[in-house]
């Protein structure tokens, strides 16, 4: 089991795992929330922006896959930034989501399960979770290796994740 499934699973030792991030400096408090969130939703738009270009040029589908990771991330980067908090680390960022914004099936808005592995498996981690793992293999294929095996359907694929993850995550933001 990978640490944020036992956060997943496990408010309590999520909520500690938070703080000592917060007091080893790795989670900070930001009193510019909503400048700093909407900063980071530009920027999650702007790689988006950059993945359509790309499509339309029909190439650089590994650069589609690595844009889709960095749009993820910066709208979450957003979702803890409206909350007060920023990150510069991956896994503590999946932290600071889990934290203050899973909720199970039964509660309403929020991330859920699958926007977690969304996250987790986009992340620049070297764990392998999953749901999405496929993509994060091709995010780290398309960061670091040589081969330029990506195709338009898989870049597609993951751009409609990352379409409809940013999407909830602007709807939270409202």
């Amino acid at each position: 089991m990978f640490e944020w499934e036992i956060w997943v699973g496990d408010k309590e030792k999520c909520k500690k795992a938070f703080e000592r991030f917060s007091r080893i400096g790795f989670i900070k408090l930001e009193e510019e929330k909503e400048n700093l969130s909407a900063s980071h939703i530009k920027k999650a738009d702007y790689n988006l922006d950059f993945i359509n270009n790309l499509l339309e040029q029909k190439r650089f589908y590994d650069w589609i896959i690595i844009g889709c990771y960095y749009a993820i991330y910066h709208a979450s980067l957003a979702l803890l930034a409206i909350k007060g908090y920023s990150s510069k680390r991956h896994n503590t960022t999946l932290c600071g989501l889990i934290y203050l914004y899973y909720k199970n099936e039964a509660e309403r808005e929020g991330l859920n399960k699958e926007d977690i592995n969304l996250v987790a498996e986009s992340s620049l981690e070297k764990e392998e979770v999953s749901y999405f793992v496929e993509a994060k293999n091709k995010r780290e294929l398309a960061s670091y290796g040589i081969s330029g095996e990506f195709n338009k359907d898989e870049a597609e694929k993951l751009k409609e994740k990352t379409i409809l993850f940013i999407n909830k995550v602007k709807r939270i933001l409202e």
